[in-house]
């Protein structure tokens, strides 16, 4: 069976998560990163392929515009999933029955899943240098289980799923500082071209912004945005240790 990772990752850990995965497998993959918008307007279609999904939870979901192009943009003939889902050290939530249903739709089974505790994206001070050597050995395992799986797994999560991101009214985006030498970079990693367009509905708050920028000159300042890097700075402290499904 041929090996396709298909990752959405802003900040670069979901990709990471994916490829030791694939890597661990020892056999060729095909990767398919679709963070951009230019990699989210061509059509995957799979046969007779193991697909390794990876993505970062928000708000206890897949991102609503991940979640979107599976829907709208995969096709598969006789595959089969597992799935990566990773978390800044607070809740996993309903994301992983999520993802099983949106693959039920093109009668791909989901036959193993992974959690994976990542540093947040808001914030370096929850989640600190993870994804660390432990979260890598639940990977491994993953990796290592792969080639015999062959029933669906049994889930943690609940459906009706949780509700997801509220639309922040009015909308709001990252600004950038007087450190600022107009490089561009940041426009380049944005995965919806919210900082192109200079439209603050588009954005997501991924950040990937924001962890790109070697001079911290691009940060959010709005209110809201602050008020929840303090409660998870305050509330999600414990480790939270990754987890692994299988049959």
């Amino acid at each position: 069976m041929n090996i396709a990772c298909i990752c959405f990752s802003p900040t670069g850990h979901s990709k990471t998560c994916a490829l030791a995965v694939a890597q661990s497998m020892k056999k060729g993959f095909d990767l398919f990163d679709v963070t951009l918008v230019k990699d989210r307007k061509d059509f995957l279609v799979f046969k007779e392929t193991l697909l390794i999904i990876a993505f970062p939870v928000y708000a206890g979901r897949v991102p609503a515009l991940f979640a979107s192009y599976l829907v709208s943009h995969l096709t598969c003939q006789n595959c089969s999933a597992l799935a990566i889902a990773t978390y800044g050290n607070r809740d996993y939530d309903d994301a992983l029955v999520e993802i099983e249903d949106i693959l039920a739709g093109k009668d791909v089974p989901l036959l193993g899943a992974a959690t994976i505790v990542t540093q947040h994206s808001f914030t370096d001070k929850v989640g600190f240098k993870r994804p660390d050597i432990e979260d890598f050995h639940v990977l491994d395992k993953l990796a290592a289980l792969a080639p015999n799986l062959s029933e669906k797994v049994l889930l943690k999560g609940n459906r009706p799923y949780r509700t997801g991101i509220v639309c922040p009214d009015p909308p709001y985006m990252s600004v950038a500082n007087d450190c600022c030498i107009h490089c561009n970079r940041c426009l380049a990693v944005c995965p919806t071209d919210a900082l192109k367009t200079k439209d603050p509905a588009l954005c997501i708050h991924c950040c990937a912004c924001v962890k790109s920028c070697s001079r911290q000159a691009r940060t959010f300042v709005d209110e809201r945005f602050l008020g929840t890097v303090q409660r998870l700075e305050t509330n999600c402290q414990n480790r939270r240790e990754s987890e692994l499904f299988t049959n």
